[in-house]
């Protein structure tokens, strides 16, 4: 048994290895490492489905995901969760000069994770960022309005081709002002992992 690809089981009519060519989106995991160099934050094509962070992930971590250009990575998807307070800035990357870059909209919003933070607040409160192209690392700190990351933020990735990987979602801040400031420039770079 094997893993093929769309085009092979269509061109092929190899009917055989079918089951093990389904996508099976429903798996869990947990980090609960929060070492900024852990291996635990390295997420493999196994983390297919929900991946819950509920570590203090360490200032400077990088959350490292699979490169897209893998065999069988068209159509993955997984979706993290954040609910542990982060201790500083930390990235999600893909392989750095990898054929994969990121693509989409993220909505940056003022959250209530931390005390005496507001989650309505005069002025702006969230901010969508529509992703540049070439960009490899989400940069995250859940106490700077120029990035987010804090408890509740909520990224689904969705490697749509062996280039492009589509995520969405929501990045909370945890930080008492009247405006949520993360724009791309700050929030998407180049450089992965």
């Amino acid at each position: 048994m094997a893993i093929k690809t769309l085009t092979n089981l269509k061109a092929g009519r190899d009917f055989v290895d079918v089951l093990d060519s389904a996508r099976n989106a429903g798996g869990f995991r947990e980090i609960t490492a929060t070492g900024a160099g852990d291996a635990s934050h390295t997420i493999t094509e196994a983390d297919a489905g929900v991946v819950l962070i509920s570590a203090a992930i360490a200032d400077g971590s990088v959350i490292k995901l699979p490169a897209a250009d893998g065999a069988n990575m068209v159509g993955w998807h997984t979706k993290l969760v954040f609910t542990g307070v982060g201790a500083g800035a930390y990235k999600i990357q893909l392989p750095n000069g990898g054929t994969g870059t990121y693509a989409g909209v993220v909505t940056f919003e003022r959250s209530a994770a931390g005390a005496g933070v507001a989650e309505h607040a005069t002025n702006v409160r969230s901010v969508e960022a529509v992703i540049g192209a070439n960009e490899q690392s989400i940069d995250l700190d859940e106490n700077d309005v120029s990035f987010g990351g804090s408890v509740g933020t909520v990224l689904d990735f969705f490697y749509a081709s062996t280039t492009k990987v589509v995520v969405t979602g929501r990045a909370t801040v945890n930080v008492a002002t009247t405006a949520v400031d993360a724009v791309t420039a700050t929030s998407f770079t180049a450089t992965g992992y």
